[in-house]
């Protein structure tokens, strides 16, 4: 390379520069993960009175099924009413 206005240049200079000021802090990391996690705030979980967590596995034929037949953002209460249902045909009492 010929004389060239970037001959001088430090590359670590540079970089150290514009990296992005992250707080390595534990506090930190917690507080940013926890911003991540709760993107949703819960109101409209908590107007149906979804408020607990439940997770399952499924085959990829029921996870596609549900994809296909049940309308996108309704999962959650679709399924809350399926097993509501099989319950009640077991003779299980559910108050829900």
């Amino acid at each position: 390379m010929a004389d060239g206005a970037f001959d001088d240049l430090d590359m670590a200079a540079a970089r150290a520069k514009f990296a992005a000021k992250v707080d390595g802090r534990r506090a930190a990391r917690q507080s940013r993960q926890k911003k991540t996690s709760s993107a949703v705030d819960g109101r409209s979980l908590r107007a149906t009175g979804r408020t607990e967590h439940l997770n399952f596995k499924a085959t990829p034929r029921i996870k596609q099924a549900l994809a296909k037949h049940v309308p996108k953002g309704k999962t959650s209460l679709w399924l809350e009413e399926a097993i509501i249902e099989k319950l009640k045909r077991e003779g299980v009492e559910v108050d829900a």
